[in-house]
Order: C-alpha cells, then structure tokens, then sequence
C-alpha cells in the first residue's frame, strides 16, 4: 500500500491490485457510509464516478476502496505542468461535467434543500442579502439531475487514459445551472502564491480555464446563460458561508457586487 495523496479529511493509497484506498481521518469518520451510499447511487444513475467496491477499517479509521478510480494527479496539478494543455482540459471539465448532467437520481438529496440550509446558515453576509438570496433561489426552476455541487481544480483527476471528477459527497438531484454556477465560482476564485509574477500568472490562467469551460459548457448546453446569471447570488451566498480564507474573503465581494444589482432591479 502507497500512499499517494492527503487531504484535510483523508488520505489516499494505491493498493497492490492497482486500487486506491481512501483512509479518513478520525474527525472525519462520519463521512465514509455517506460517501459509500452517495457512490451506490450514483452508479445506480450510470454516472461516471468512482466505484466503492469494499469498505475496511484499519486502526479503527474507515476505508473506501474504489475500482474505477486511476492513480493520477489533480487538475491543478495537470494545468501547473503543462500549461500549454490549459484549454483542452478546461474543455474536458466541462464536457465531463455535460455528461453528468445527462443523469437523473431520485436517491440524492436535494440540491434546493441543501442550498436553502447554506443560505441560512452564512453568518457572514448580512441578514438582508441572506433574505434576499432566499426570495431569488424561491424564484429559480428545480430539478432531478444529478449534480456535484464542489467541482474545483482538486476534485478532478487526471490520468494517462483520461480524467474523473471524484469527491461527490455533496451530491444532490437539482437544477444543473446551480451546478455550473457553483464551478464557475469554485474555478474562478481561490488561494494565490507569494509574489507579484507568481500571483498574476495564475489569476490569468484561471481566468482562461473558467471562461473556457463555461463557454464550452454553454456551447454543449446552449440557452442557461440568462438562468445561470440568477443562480450566482443564492450560489455564492451558500459558497461563502461554508469557505474560508482568502476564497470566502473573494465571495464575499461578489456577493457584495451581486446583491445591490438585484435590489436595484426590483
């Protein structure tokens, strides 16, 4: 067993056979039959995910053993080896993202509920725009499909055969445009090296790979574009209660930039 990856609620190995483990962390024990009925589901769906084939316990922490998963590294990673390929994996995500739009779960919780709870609870944005977010995301269309919810750079692994979005225990059956707004926000913002050269260079790159899978997204999914623009207050309001660091501090000034342009609206 190797260990190939860690995380804040797990660690991850290659096992012999060429299976990868997933080991949580003692405070994060809850999560693994969440994510082991949440994978079950999906693979009802026919989603591309990984496949929890065994569950373990070693030194008393649960394990998840996935059989579709390939050893790899993440998007981010992938995009800060060879920049050149930042476009084709940008169009990748978004193809890959496409497809799983095409499935539909009635075993996952909802996506609605769910962003209703985050909306609620977003102790830092004011009471007036949680109330707002709330009047918006009562006006937008539900959904069955199945949605991921965290897509970012670091829940996608890339392979020699190809790549998997991976990390689904936040999915829900919803509205794909909450879905994309979410990743749009996710791939958008996010934390930046030390340094002036450094911290522009990747504030360009994130700005070409998120409008490159948005437009190759709309361009596979044509018409959402006016829907997705009324989805992004109630998504960031729920992204920024449940970020932190200088991620949560951006979607602060975008909820900030969003709410006024709805109020003055109305």
């Amino acid at each position: 067993m190797i260990k190939i990856g860690s995380g804040d609620k797990s660690e991850v190995f290659l096992l012999g056979d060429g299976r990868i483990l997933k080991l949580f962390v003692p405070h994060f024990a809850d999560l693994a039959p969440d994510e082991a009925e949440i994978a079950h589901a999906l693979a009802r769906a026919g989603v591309d995910a990984p496949r929890v084939e065994e569950t373990r316990e070693i030194d008393g922490r649960p394990a998840l053993v996935f059989g579709n998963l390939k050893a790899g590294m993440t998007l981010s990673a992938a995009v800060r080896k060879a920049p050149w390929r930042i476009l084709p994996l940008a169009r990748s995500l978004a193809e890959m993202h496409s497809a799983v739009h095409d499935r539909v779960s009635p075993e996952l919780p909802s996506q609605r509920d769910r962003l209703e709870a985050e909306i609620r609870n977003a102790a830092p944005v004011p009471e007036a725009t949680r109330d707002e977010a709330l009047r918006v995301l009562a006006e937008l269309p539900d959904g069955d499909t199945v949605c991921h919810n965290d897509i970012h750079m670091l829940n996608v692994i890339v392979h020699p055969e190809g790549a998997m979005i991976i990390d689904w225990v936040l999915a829900t059956r919803g509205n794909p445009l909450a879905d994309v707004a979410a990743a749009v926000l996710q791939l958008r913002f996010g934390e930046r090296p030390g340094g002036l050269v450094a911290a522009t260079a990747l504030e360009t790159g994130r700005a070409v790979f998120w409008r490159t899978y948005l437009s190759r997204y709309l361009g596979l999914r044509p018409g959402g574009r006016e829907e997705l623009a009324r989805w992004q207050l109630p998504v960031a309001v729920g992204l920024a209660g449940r970020r932190e660091g200088r991620m949560k501090e951006q979607l602060l000034r975008r909820v900030d930039q969003l709410a006024p342009r709805r109020r003055g609206r109305a």
